[in-house]
């Protein structure tokens, strides 16, 4: 949740009062000095990110920051700049794996120094980046408990906050609630007491985790909103992405669908702002960018150095020039030819989506209209033949006794029953004649006459006229949930929930029944073709769902997509 920033901030309270033009008009002004320029870097990406949390703004400045002060010899400050740098990695778990490399590299040189604290803040950000990744490591409380004994025996309550509070991370994840909750509450005793905002809150989520295992979904949806209140939405999405979740699903265990909805809308919107803003794409292209700008870097310090050779040297800095900078072009060149190879990846990929989602739709469109030409063929071809053959022995069947007249009427008189019913259920009448809710009614009337589970739909908001393409698609996809829930889960009560607002259509389908384990079940062909289905109109499916509380499966799909024109 990219909470290790914290522990920097409060190190470094010195903070820069320049505002952002001031600091970029004196970089300017200091071009031809690398130590001047990289305190200004560093200041300009606190800046940034003290203005606007994680952005691409602030971790191009550290970098620039990194690369001058390893330039000019100042290995304190570029392992300070570089955990900075670690710390903005953190964020998505695309780059992880980069926060870990520059981890690792400034414990060694904290280690070599004898910096206990900084050791501490490194050996602590390490385990905040390893803490969720599977299978867990029970090395990480071992390594967390030989902390907290240092920042016992150095005094450093910060740390020993924090050390508190991944321990009870740690505990949550392997079951242990009461040791869990005991070092929540060790943790928020200093965190509350410094007035550390960030800390506070998290100490409030992980608490609710807590009383969310021990299924007291008030006190955990209170501890919740608690931390919600202090996260900082605005600056760190991925965090507030994960309040909100919790939060919708408290609501839906406590029967609030109403909230529950509000904020399974809020955790979609930090999703889409997560996943598509250009900051997260940024980071994700950042390890490309970053080896080229340290390049030029570089370059731009060996031309400074050249004009401060010695005439006697000039020779041999021209052909160490010339080296260095085929070595650059070589390499720059290659980096190219690597990201024009990775975009053309991206092309060919959008090109085969493309080309999916067009086998998609002739396929679901095919679907539909086998289903509407055999639903008709057996209505009027077999539905006229077997009209036939009962005016027939009417009519002729004067060798037939009354009774075995009625019984053969009876019989015909079935099949054309059954015939209707394997008519409608292959193509309702309903759904091409008056819409979506009205075919979702009937549908439930007719599994309700033969089920004993009890089936519900709730609307709300004004519902619009869809498109028959979208009425279709929805249909089968909500026909789908209902079957999968009566086979597999076997609930008492089924509610389906369609709500509407100016942007987008949400259709809500909720069971009691036997749930499961989300992500460790595997994806069937049914629950495949919800996503294809509800994808193809360019919406989402979240699922949500445990042995406990049952399957809550939520679909949005943009208003646009499905009205009809």
């Amino acid at each position: 949740m990219g909470t290790l920033t914290g522990l920097g901030q409060s190190r470094e309270e010195e903070t820069d009062s320049l505002n952002l033009l001031e600091i970029n008009k004196s970089i300017i002004n200091n071009n031809n000095n690398p130590q001047a320029l990289a305190h200004l870097y560093l200041k300009l990406g606190k800046s940034y990110e003290s203005i606007y949390g994680f952005n691409k703004f602030s971790l191009e400045a550290f970098q620039q920051s990194a690369g001058l002060f390893k330039q000019t010899g100042d290995s304190a400050n570029y392992y300070d700049a570089i955990m900075k740098v670690a710390t903005i990695y953190y964020v998505d778990n695309f780059t992880k794996k980069y926060a870990l490399e520059h981890y690792y590299a400034a414990l060694r040189y904290f280690k070599k120094t004898g910096d206990i604290e900084n050791k501490i803040h490194c050996q602590l950000s390490i385990i905040d980046t390893k803490k969720l990744q599977k299978p867990f490591d029970y090395k990480l409380i071992t390594e967390l408990k030989e902390v907290e004994k240092e920042c016992i025996s150095y005094r450093y309550d910060l740390q020993l906050s924090y050390a508190h509070n991944l321990l009870a991370i740690c505990h949550i994840i392997n079951g242990n609630l009461n040791e869990a909750r005991k070092y929540a509450n060790l943790s928020q005793m200093y965190a509350e007491g410094a007035k550390i905002k960030w800390l506070v809150s998290l100490n409030y989520f992980y608490m609710g985790k807590i009383e969310d295992h021990n299924h007291q979904k008030k006190k955990a949806l209170d501890y919740y909103l608690k931390a919600l209140a202090l996260s900082g939405e605005t600056k760190n999405v991925a965090y507030a992405k994960d309040i909100t979740e919790a939060v919708a699903a408290c609501y839906t265990d406590l029967g609030d669908h109403k909230n529950a909805n509000i904020y399974h809308k809020k955790t979609l919107s930090f999703i889409n702002q997560f996943y598509e803003s250009e900051q997260t794409k940024n980071f994700r292209l950042e390890k490309v960018n970053n080896q080229f700008k340290n390049l030029q870097a570089e370059s731009k310090l060996i031309e400074q150095e050249i004009r401060k050779t010695n005439m006697q040297n000039v020779i041999l800095v021209i052909v160490l020039i010339f080296l260095v900078s085929g070595a650059i072009a070589l390499y720059i060149g290659n980096r190219q030819q690597k990201l024009i190879s990775n975009q053309q990846e991206l092309i060919n990929e959008q090109k085969i989506k493309n080309l999916e989602l067009k086998s998609l739709e002739s396929l679901m469109q095919g679907q539909e209209n086998e289903r509407s030409r055999i639903a008709r063929d057996l209505h009027d071809s077999l539905g006229i033949q077997l009209s036939q053959i009962k005016f027939f022995i009417e009519t002729h069947g004067k060798n037939f006794l009354p009774e075995e007249k009625k019984s053969v009427n009876r019989i015909i008189d079935e099949a054309f029953y059954e015939i209707r019913v394997i008519s409608h259920n292959i193509h309702p009448f309903s759904l091409s004649n008056f819409g979506l809710i009205i075919a979702l009614e009937d549908l439930i009337h007719k599994l309700q006459s033969i089920k004993k589970t009890e089936i519900s739909i709730r609307k709300y908001g004004n519902f619009p006229e869809l498109n028959q393409e979208a009425i279709a698609l929805l249909y089968r996809a909500i026909q789908e949930l209902i079957n999968n829930a009566l086979k597999h889960a076997h609930p008492n009560k089924i509610i389906i929930q369609i709500i509407t607002n100016e942007e987008e259509l949400l259709i809500n389908v909720e069971d009691d029944g036997n749930g499961f384990e989300v992500g460790q079940e595997e994806k069937g062909s049914g629950i495949n073709n919800v996503i294809f289905r509800v994808e193809y109109l360019s919406g989402q499916v979240i699922w949500q769902s445990s042995p406990e509380r049952g399957t809550s499966v939520m679909i949005s799909v943009p208003l646009k997509k499905v009205t009809a024109s």
